[in-house]
């Protein structure tokens, strides 16, 4: 808990008051998890910068949460600042030139759907993942062949008491991870689009809605892909799947029936159900195909994976 001079520093920041002792599970796709320290609500690059300065003065950990998906928070919960983006930090607008500009804290869902609004193609893979424009940078998320980092033109991103301009050009992009700068946040993305007929976009959305639908669990509880596919080879699901793992449970939580790489909540996981399955799932895919699969989902608090 941070004491009340530290509190009101990152309130005058933010210009607004934040939520101490708050509540991460119901800000997570998968609904478990523990409160973080102070939650704070920040709708502009400036006022991001500067409460990150207030951070970095005081050496208090931060973390930007978008929609909650990719996350696992430990049921102790975590003793640092969390941010959330709003105001100008959500907003889209299509420019000239086929580009899209979108701020860091809105939805991939919704960049998609205003893309094809304005006659915009390329986003139409990434459409259903749920998850926000800047994470999707900072992991460089993908799906069906497309990695966002192909699109990016311009990132804008934050650090303690400045924000800057970087053309994507100038940032490394890999297999889920962008090499950003250290202490640093994206506030917004300019994408570069290929012009279409926009109803031409939107039926390209839906039948990759389609697909997702079939292979991936809809209506429940998770956070999306828990596992990074190997370098080569099959990928995380298939090697899931062969090694049994489809099916299992502890506590309130189980393993997909239709894709093994995906965790569900059944109403009543705790973070410690979560890790235990993909405990065993590694430990599983270890003795049966001689591969250590790494975590794909991120963690926020005091918890890991035991070692193999």
């Amino acid at each position: 808990m941070f004491d009340r001079k530290v509190l009101e520093e990152f309130e005058a920041a933010a210009g607004r008051a934040g939520t101490t002792d708050a509540s991460l599970d119901r800000l997570t796709t998968l609904g478990c998890g523990g409160p973080a320290a102070l939650l704070l609500e920040i709708d502009s690059s400036e006022k991001l910068a500067a409460a990150m300065s207030v951070a970095a003065a005081h050496g208090i950990d931060w973390f930007v949460l978008g929609y909650g998906s990719n996350l696992l928070v430990a049921d102790t919960g975590w003793d640092g600042l969390v941010i959330r983006l709003s105001g100008e930090l959500k907003e889209c607008k299509a420019q000239s030139g086929g580009r899209l500009e979108c701020g860091a804290g809105a939805s991939l869902t919704r960049a998609a759907s205003l893309a094809a609004a304005a006659g915009l193609s390329g986003l139409e893979p990434l459409a259903g993942i749920p998850g926000s424009v800047g994470g999707a940078i900072a992991m460089n998320a993908g799906a069906w062949g497309t990695e966002i980092g192909s699109l990016a033109a311009r990132v804008l991103l934050c650090l303690p008491g400045e924000c800057r301009a970087l053309e994507a050009g100038s940032l490394s992009f890999s297999y889920r991870h962008c090499e950003l700068p250290k202490d640093s946040v994206v506030t917004r993305v300019v994408l570069a689009l290929e012009p279409a007929e926009p109803e031409a976009v939107r039926e390209t959305m839906a039948e990759y809605s389609r697909r997702r639908g079939d292979a991936q669990p809809s209506g429940e509880r998770t956070c999306g892909s828990v596992f990074r596919n190997p370098s080569e080879g099959a990928s995380a699901g298939e090697l899931l799947d062969r090694s049994g793992c489809k099916g299992l449970e502890h506590g309130g939580a189980s393993v997909s029936q239709v894709h093994a790489n995906f965790i569900v909540n059944r109403g009543t996981a705790t973070a410690a159900d979560v890790i235990w399955l993909m405990d065993e799932c590694r430990r599983r895919v270890h003795d049966s195909e001689g591969i250590v699969l790494e975590p794909e989902v991120r963690f926020l608090g005091d918890i890991g994976l035991a070692p193999l």
